[in-house]
């Protein structure tokens, strides 16, 4: 058992307002880019009916890129803000009257990265944090059997859209990816490639809205947590004064 000293509760508020502005920039992004994708499905209908001319190849290529590189430039920003947010609201878990947990500040960022694990271990890991801060569940959470109840709880609605939403973009994205390195590719090819870049730029949108609510929760649930605590251990030394323990 870890005998160290719990760290003291640290508000995210400020982790939070990066990530979540972040994440208004990556959704208004999405927006962009998921128009700028139907206008290239356009354009390649055009060249397979009426033609088009090389300026309108070009420009069109140009657009892609520059947003192509603003999204990747935004996705890492963004990932670092939301898994130092993360990082800092699974850290306060025990401050919180978390006990028993299954998973460890580290461990909460370090799942993202593990092949395979990091399919399923993210969502647990926001599980445990949805729970671990909720202030509805600080009495469960102090009773003797409050760490096998609180891990038996499912996800959250929100919780499982997030992620859910999460892992469908990325896997279009990725596959998307893959296919624009293929060499010659037909116009047919093409116009699916880019019906999935558009659909995985789409779902972007709903994705990062359910982040920014979940980041938004989970932080307006720790702030009312921690209150609760603080105010249960104010009343501590007053009960004990009420009540002196008696001696000899």
């Amino acid at each position: 058992m870890n005998t160290r000293s719990n760290p003291p509760y640290s508000t995210p508020v400020g982790a939070t307002l990066w990530a979540k502005g972040l994440l208004v920039t990556s959704l208004v992004l999405a927006v962009v880019a998921t128009v700028s994708g139907l206008f290239q499905m356009e354009l390649i209908s055009r060249a397979g009916t009426t033609g088009i001319t090389a300026v309108e190849a070009a420009a069109n290529d140009s657009r892609q890129q520059v947003i192509g590189l603003l999204q990747i430039g935004l996705w890492l920003g963004t990932g670092v803000a939301f898994l130092i947010w993360l990082h800092r609201a699974h850290r306060n878990l025990p401050a919180l009257g978390g006990r028993q947990l299954k998973y460890t500040p580290g461990w909460a960022v370090g799942w993202f990265f593990v092949p395979f694990l990091n399919l399923v271990r993210p969502l647990q890991v926001m599980t445990e944090v949805w729970h671990g801060s909720d202030p509805a569940g600080l009495e469960r959470d102090e009773g003797p059997d409050g760490p096998v109840l609180r891990n038996q709880l499912g996800a959250p609605a929100l919780v499982s859209v997030w992620w859910g939403l999460f892992l469908v973009s990325n896997l279009l994205g990725n596959f998307a990816a893959r296919m624009a390195l293929t060499p010659n590719q037909t116009l047919d090819q093409l116009q699916f490639m880019s019906g999935l870049m558009a659909l995985s730029d789409a779902l972007d949108i709903p994705g990062a809205l359910a982040a920014i609510g979940l980041i938004t929760r989970v932080t307006s649930m720790q702030g009312e947590r921690s209150d609760r605590v603080g105010h249960r251990s104010a009343e501590t030394p007053a009960a004990s004064a009420d009540n002196p323990a008696r001696v000899g």
